[in-house]
């Protein structure tokens, strides 16, 4: 990595609410203000493949993705196949809401089939904040006691580990 790549590197400090945007410009614009609200700092992705790049690397509290980001279509979106292959655990840390005009907004079933958290119809942008926020407290709420028992076990483990040496 070069200095100059480094130097345009946007940085979260510990403690961060952070994320990630998949979506084109005018619609990226948009998300930003959303999630300034929230009080999220985020990364844009100009590309999938910067996309999947930055999920290498950093966990994100929240990604949004544009169904059809980067000329893609549902079935050929490639941050949502590499989602899709994530194991169980990191997939618990990240609430993933995909924005499409194929989706009605807050559709269980459609958010179940395509394996994110949420679904959000373009339409309903206006109201994205209020949304956002009821999708981000039913996934803390859902997945609090799954963190706590990985936390409670990944502790135990490292006792056990420390009792044997």
């Amino acid at each position: 990595m070069s200095a100059t790549d480094i130097s345009q590197m946007d940085f979260f400090e510990l403690g961060d609410k952070t994320s990630l945007i998949c979506a084109d410009a005018a619609l990226a614009d948009s998300l930003r203000a959303n999630l300034n609200e929230l009080g999220f700092k985020y990364h844009a992705a100009d590309s999938s493949d910067a996309a999947i790049d930055r999920l290498r690397y950093t966990q994100y509290d929240c990604v949004l993705i544009q169904e059809s980001f980067a000329g893609s279509t549902l079935r050929t979106n490639a941050v949502l196949n590499y989602l899709a292959t994530l194991p169980m655990n990191l997939r618990r840390n990240s609430f993933v809401c995909l924005i499409g005009p194929s989706f009605k907004t807050l559709d269980a079933m459609q958010s179940f089939a395509r394996s994110v958290h949420m679904v959000v119809n373009p339409v309903d942008l206006p109201n994205l904040t209020a949304i956002l926020k009821k999708g981000l407290a039913e996934f803390e709420s859902m997945y609090r006691i799954y963190k706590i028992a990985v936390e409670t076990l990944a502790d135990r483990r490292a006792g056990s580990n420390a009792q044997r040496k």
